[in-house]
């Protein structure tokens, strides 16, 4: 990307013309009938159409040996995330493997400085963003992800800043992050922040930021979020969790998805993050419900009825509610990953972006139904509500429209007395 192509300081947003809205509507017709998302350029594309293992090297090799064939690659972070790049490489992985280096849980981009520089390990001053992408290469990841801070809602020169500093990077295996706090995705941000990324030619990694699962905050994040991958150009999103298989169905050109709870999402900088202390069960993804809940909540539930048995990989036969200590960890880690690396051929055998789109709405409302057909088994009516995430996804259309645009669930009915 040239300098002249270097987004400017002051981006106007005037009101969408209906030619504008004709000229989305269009693109976004076009993307629904693509057989796959679009390639991004240089060695991203490598990423393409992948659901990839987010993860710390120190959980990641203890899940190496139930790693699905569907599962398109990792996503390392953390202290041995490098020492894990090069030893999957000298051992013969075949499969993609990045780098998160994570800048934004340790600062907020400013307009002045957007990237996070720390030193090299042992080193006493900070990297240059060269050195940073470079050491990235030496062991070996596939790509070089920018360590870009994090991004409070609606703090623009920060965003400017970072997009301008990528648009002077001339190296085609550099992939540009995106760590977005999910205020973002309010009405008030959203054509703006497309806007911005979306002048950007680099392929773009996007993380949310928020506590537990971050699109349950707005009602519109869900729609928005769909609008960002399809509109703002080669959109990956990383570290999430079933979202993945959202953004995969609406254009996003790979996701990652967390091996635990806290690699599902980004926390607030600067925040504590919300967990149950006392609470030492791991988070269980309960497949039929497409819904992660703590190994105690199972066991509670289930307490009086036959819980549900997995036969994968992991498993072999482990009921669901048995994951119940510190130590029920790793096979927590390794039930999800053969739970949710199931249902990729689903989404790879789909026609087109919208027959993924209308396969993913499919699940989604079976695994809604699913959850009344629980409570009832158990007698229990309440025991187990799909989250508000869960049901926008059921409930919104399935493809995007610029001309009917919907982007929240439909109220339900009222109850007549």
């Amino acid at each position: 990307m040239t300098d002249d192509a270097t987004p400017p300081d002051y981006l106007p947003e005037p009101r969408p013309t209906s030619d504008k809205v004709a000229e989305r509507e269009a693109a976004l017709q076009e993307l629904a009938g693509q057989s796959a998302p679009a390639v991004p350029p240089g060695a991203a594309s490598v990423l393409t159409d992948r659901v990839l293992l987010h993860t710390s090297w120190d959980t990641g090799s203890k899940l190496l040996p139930v790693l699905p064939e569907h599962v398109g690659g990792l996503v390392l972070r953390g202290a041995g995330a490098a020492t894990g790049i090069k030893h999957l490489s000298k051992a013969g992985f075949d499969r993609p493997i990045a780098y998160d280096p994570e800048g934004y849980a340790v600062a907020a981009a400013t307009e002045d400085d957007p990237f996070v520089l720390r030193p090299a390990d042992g080193g006493l001053f900070g990297l240059t963003l060269e050195q940073e992408l470079q050491r990235q290469r030496d062991f070996k990841a596939c790509v070089a992800l920018t360590p870009t801070g994090y991004l409070h809602a609606g703090d623009s020169d920060a965003l400017r800043a970072a997009v301008r500093a990528a648009g002077r990077i001339d190296d085609d295996d550099v992939v540009f992050s995106v760590p977005l706090d999910v205020g973002w995705f309010q009405p008030e941000h959203i054509d703006h922040l497309i806007a911005v990324l979306a002048l950007l030619e680099l392929p773009k990694a996007v993380f949310i930021g928020g506590h537990f699962d971050p699109l349950e905050r707005y009602k519109d994040a869900v729609a928005n979020l769909r609008r960002l991958v399809a509109e703002a150009g080669h959109v990956a999103v990383l570290r999430t969790d079933l979202t993945g298989f959202d953004v995969m169905s609406h254009g996003a050109f790979a996701t990652s998805i967390g091996s635990g709870g806290s690699l599902r999402h980004m926390n607030p900088l600067g925040q504590i993050r919300r967990s149950k202390k006392d609470d030492k069960s791991p988070s269980v993804l309960f497949g039929d419900l497409m819904s992660f809940f703590k190994g105690s909540t199972l066991y509670e539930k289930f307490a009086d009825s036959q819980a549900p048995v997995y036969d994968c990989a992991s498993c072999d036969g482990r009921e669901l509610n048995t994951f119940l200590t510190k130590d029920d960890s790793i096979p927590a880690h390794r039930h999800g990953l053969c739970t949710w690396a199931d249902w990729i051929p689903g989404l790879h055998a789909c026609r087109t972006l919208a027959d993924r789109a209308t396969w993913w709405r499919t699940q989604c409302v079976d695994a809604v139904a699913n959850a009344e057909i629980v409570n009832t088994r158990i007698n229990q009516p309440e025991a187990f509500k799909p989250p508000e995430t869960l049901r926008a996804w059921a409930e919104l259309p399935s493809w995007l429209s610029a001309i009917h645009p919907v982007t929240r669930r439909p109220r339900a009915p009222r109850q007549s007395s």
